[in-house]
């Protein structure tokens, strides 16, 4: 493809909140800072889709491409699954059937969407609420599906954070079905099915015997193992205000990293930006922090406790992280004097901290 073309198209997709970096920028990816360490002397495969509404890369060791070019393929198709299964925008996707059905009676789904919406319910459970996939009447009302940008009336808004709530929601595992009691309520696994979708491309290349590899979908990112003579894969994290710019780095092994935050997905209604990132409590986009980064053992968490913890703000969402088993958190706002405060939970693992590059 040739670069003008590519540089349209890559301004088509919606990549959203991805503020996570590799490290090495030989190899860049069109306009963002998406790169891999090259240890010298040694190549590195990369491949690249585009699923899931942004780019899904692959990166792993040369001799591994070339021995499992199948375990490649299956995981890569396991994110074109989740997307087909799981997206809200595809209406002949299970959970769009299932949101068509609202109040009415429970579908039959991939056991894959069952497992989701469970884990969904599980981290609603666990965060007291505040991560809840049943925003998308909110979604909708303020614009961002159909490119109208708009802020619903109080009313309609009140009316609206009615039909907000995890809880309502119906799972029958053995039977794999889903359902939701409440007319009009409908879900959105834009806050967790990235990060599903990274574990089961990376379960797919352990199945194959891969032990070094990267795998990133739009800032959800899981290093397995390390490169070569390294205990881990250097990660930087983006500076909000300053795409070019790092606030930190970490180094993570057989973890999961992730970002979340407002400053590059939103709508402008007036003067006002609106960011996609929806707080159930008050039915409107969260504004206390600037973006909040998350370690996780697997990509499933580090997706939902991002969201979680940004829409928190860094007191709260800090103090939530502490009490997590193997999650550490990093925040970014916005203090009076205009200058971006860097906030972390005690123990996050820092390569260099308070790196501005």
């Amino acid at each position: 493809m040739k670069r003008r073309a590519f540089l349209r198209l890559l301004s088509s997709v919606a990549i959203g909140g991805a503020a996570i970096t590799f490290l090495d920028r030989r190899l860049q990816l069109g306009h963002r800072l998406l790169h891999t360490l090259v240890t010298p002397g040694r190549g590195l495969y990369r491949k690249t889709i585009i699923s899931m509404g942004t780019f899904v890369n692959l990166t792993l060791d040369d001799d591994d491409a070339r021995e499992h070019p199948l375990a490649i393929d299956r995981a890569l198709g396991e994110c074109r699954a989740v997307d087909t299964l799981m997206s809200s925008f595809k209406p002949d996707s299970h959970i769009a059937r299932v949101n068509r059905c609202a109040g009415e009676r429970s579908l039959e789904v991939d056991t894959r969407v069952c497992d989701v919406v469970a884990a969904a319910i599980d981290m609603g459970h666990r965060t007291g609420g505040i991560f809840d996939v049943t925003v998308l009447p909110l979604l909708r009302a303020y614009g961002f599906r159909d490119n109208t940008p708009r802020v619903p009336d109080p009313e309609k808004l009140a009316t609206l954070l009615e039909t907000v709530d995890y809880r309502r929601l119906i799972v029958d595992v053995p039977r794999c079905e889903i359902g939701i009691e409440t007319r009009r309520a409908q879900i959105d696994l834009g806050g967790i099915a990235k990060g599903y979708a990274v574990d089961r491309a990376a379960g797919v290349l352990r199945s194959h015997g891969i032990t070094r590899a990267v795998i990133e979908a739009g800032g959800d990112i899981f290093a397995l193992g390390s490169p070569p003579d390294a205990d881990g894969w250097p990660i930087g994290i983006q500076h909000p205000l300053c795409p070019d710019k790092l606030v930190a780095c970490v180094r993570i092994r057989n973890q999961a990293i992730a970002t979340s935050g407002n400053y590059e997905r939103f709508v402008s209604v007036g003067n006002r930006r609106y960011g996609h990132l929806f707080d159930p409590r008050e039915g409107c986009p969260s504004e206390s922090a600037l973006s909040a980064t998350v370690i996780a053992p697997t990509s499933l968490e580090a997706d939902a406790l991002s969201t979680t913890a940004f829409l928190m703000g860094s007191s709260e969402g800090s103090r939530f992280l502490a009490e997590q088993k193997r999650v550490h958190g990093l925040f970014t706002s916005t203090e009076q004097d205009g200058d971006v405060e860097v906030r972390a939970t005690h123990g996050f693992p820092f390569d260099t901290p308070g790196v501005v590059a």
